[in-house]
């Protein structure tokens, strides 16, 4: 819970704009203290985030506030997302896997995807962008929600299998801990980027998703990473990473990838390539390739 102040510092909306949005168009309900003051959870945060982008984008308060209210997850989609370009190559396949459920032909283009190019190529050329365009299929109603979750089961299976294939670090090398904050759960880019940067010589201590604030930083005190990585693959994540970037930031240097990360203050972007970002980080870090 957060009280007005820690909320308008993570949405970047005043305390008197929060107060207008929740008087006149009801964004969000606080809770009351015994005291009567206003405390905020992680989801009015998450929703206070998303009206901000829709008010920044040109949208009036009162059809941000509707759409917020009827689905935020929805109305954030509809923001065009940071340092997207249009892919220059074939992203259909994995549609096409996803609407027929085909096995064979998902377990081949995988195969054959990582069999034939580097890593890096895989990941920035490839994969990823194939992902943004399943992902705009489900939601033109092209892709079932099963063949999506599908499709990403499969993906995710093969990035960690990868991952976990490769040799180990050397001792002594570099080490970097990889992992969304509490509340993010879209994992494949931030894997995507944790394999490609253990296939570069770094130690990666990977933690997956959802991780809460207080697990991020014991870790950290624990190992002394080089670096933390994070990413802020939706709008919505973007409290939750700016909260864990300022918790971190005095134990070490914290890096942020994803569509949004160019909206968290205190850490460095890393670009919006994950493998060419992760390649970069491992030559900065002197790891062996």
């Amino acid at each position: 819970m957060y009280t007005v102040s820690r909320a308008a510092e993570l949405t970047g909306v005043p305390s008197g704009t929060l107060r207008k949005w929740e008087q006149r168009y009801g964004v969000v309900a606080p809770r009351r203290t015994p005291g009567n003051y206003r405390m905020y959870d992680d989801e009015a945060v998450r929703r206070l985030t998303v009206m901000r982008s829709l008010v920044e984008a040109g949208w009036t308060a009162r059809e941000a506030a509707r759409h917020v209210t009827e689905d935020a997850a929805a109305a954030a989609v509809e923001l065009p997302r940071p340092g997207e370009s249009v892919p220059a190559v074939r992203t259909d396949e994995l549609i096409a896997c996803a609407q027929d459920f085909d096995v064979p032909r998902l377990e081949r283009c995988l195969t054959e995807a990582f069999a034939r190019h580097d890593v890096v190529s895989v990941v920035d050329e490839w994969l990823l962008p194939s992902l943004v365009e399943l992902g705009r299929a489900w939601q033109r109603g092209l892709v079932s929600v099963a063949g999506e979750h599908f499709v990403s089961a499969a993906v995710h299976r093969r990035l960690a299998q990868s991952f976990q294939t490769m040799s180990s670090a050397p001792s002594g090398g570099p080490r970097v801990v990889v992992g969304l904050a509490r509340g993010s759960h879209h994992e494949l880019g931030v894997l995507a980027f944790a394999m490609v940067l253990r296939s570069r010589g770094v130690a990666v201590t990977y933690l997956g998703r959802d991780l809460p604030i207080e697990a991020w930083v014991g870790t950290v005190r624990l190992i002394s990473p080089e670096a933390v990585v994070l990413a802020v693959p939706t709008l919505e994540d973007l409290p939750a990473v700016r909260e864990a970037a300022g918790a971190l930031a005095p134990l070490t240097t914290v890096l942020v990838g994803g569509a949004h990360q160019d909206s968290v203050e205190g850490a460095e972007p890393l670009g919006h390539r994950a493998g060419a970002a992760a390649d970069a980080l491992a030559t900065r870090l002197g790891a062996v390739s």
